[in-house]
């Protein structure tokens, strides 16, 4: 694992040399060569690739509501108590989402820590499961995921993304063809253009197929490389949201993540039943309900330890191994608790964010 952590971060110095050694290259040829018309050119592709591979800071999500520390301070407290018990710097930012999942990421120049709370999640968890899931999240940057790092994390967001190779839509006929009808006495010029268009098109989607094919090698490689230690890492959060939040509600938590896939189905099943089924009025008035019907289908859902979630990221360990590593036998107390008034509390603070994402969601008919 260290020889594959080393050689990770050094493709990662490379990934940065690289984009850096572009920008330089690319404005110096640009700035220095423009008496010339080759020189300029260059450099306004190597520009273009630079901006292409540029690190990715991260930003909050502009389409998700924020809650600020004035407008959830019940949640901002337990937060903070989790933090300290983790032993990590405090969340800064919270956004409420509609995805299964409660992610912690870092933001601009200044790295904040931003909270994503998928509504979904968060409601199909017990209160104390709630706090395993902030604490797991939490132990990520407490054990120094490398992924989440600054260094190769950056390498990650800047190969991200940027490694797909076009796929070529099926040639259409042209005008000239008997199932080309013509509508114009210029058809046959505009098709003659448009056929050169897409030949131009497809000889610079061949143009790039190389690059894109590197970059893409490079991010599964680096994946590949990162992936023994964010296997341990994974196992290492785990054991802090065990001793945080207990042992006991950090297995059923891990269980529950099995329930993704009937939650997501109900969100959108009840998106579209509203959107479609009832009337303008009556689906307003559902906004702020739909949550509730979710909660109450999460509950009744059966839970079912020993199966596995599909893999997602890049290798991680299965929910069966990862309870098997926890022990549940030896058990930890819980360390930081939220009981029923603390719950409450929370609940009345996301309310507007549910209403908003309701309606978004009922809006849409998609869930994200």
């Amino acid at each position: 694992m260290v020889l594959a952590t080393a050689a990770a971060f050094g493709i990662a110095c490379l990934v940065h040399l690289l984009v850096a050694g572009m920008l330089v290259a690319g404005l110096l040829l640009v700035v220095l060569g423009w008496e010339t018309v080759v020189q300029p050119m260059i450099g306004l592709v190597l520009l273009v690739g630079a901006a292409q591979l540029r690190p990715r800071l991260g930003r909050p999500d502009p389409e998700l509501p924020t809650l600020r520390r004035v407008d959830a301070p019940a949640l901002y407290t337990l937060l903070d108590d989790t933090a300290d018990a983790v032993g990590v710097r405090h969340i800064d930012t919270v956004q409420v989402g509609t995805e299964f999942a409660l992610r912690v990421s870092t933001c601009g120049i200044r790295r904040r820590r931003r909270l994503e709370l998928g509504l979904p999640l968060w409601l199909t968890l017990a209160p104390q499961q709630r706090v395993t899931a902030v604490a797991h999240e939490l132990g990520h940057f407490a054990s120094r995921d490398i992924r989440r790092g600054t260094l190769i994390g950056a390498a990650l967001s800047s190969l991200a993304g940027r490694a797909e190779i076009p796929e070529h839509a099926p040639r259409r006929a042209s005008a000239g063809s008997p199932s080309a009808p013509l509508v114009s006495r210029h058809a046959d010029g505009m098709a003659t253009a448009s056929a050169r268009f897409k030949a131009r098109g497809r000889a610079a989607d061949w143009a790039l197929w190389i690059p894109k094919l590197v970059v893409k090698g490079a991010h599964r490689l680096l994946m590949r490389l990162t992936r023994p230690s964010a296997r341990l890492t994974e196992f290492q959060a785990d054991a802090v949201a065990a001793r945080v939040a207990s042992t006991e509600a950090t297995v059923s938590a891990l269980c529950d993540q099995l329930l993704a896939g009937a939650v997501n189905a109900e969100v959108h099943r009840l998106a579209v039943t509203v959107r479609t089924f009832r009337p303008v009025r009556a689906a307003q008035s559902t906004d702020r309900d739909i949550w509730a019907e979710v909660a109450a289908h999460a509950a009744a859902l059966p839970r079912r330890a020993g199966e596995e979630l599909p893999a997602e990221d890049g290798g991680l360990p299965s929910v069966s191994s990862r309870i098997a590593r926890l022990h549940p036998g030896a058990g930890h107390p819980a360390v930081v608790t939220l009981d029923a008034a603390g719950a409450d509390a929370i609940e009345d603070e996301l309310r507007e964010p549910k209403r908003v994402l309701a309606k978004k969601i009922i809006q849409d008919c998609v869930h994200a």
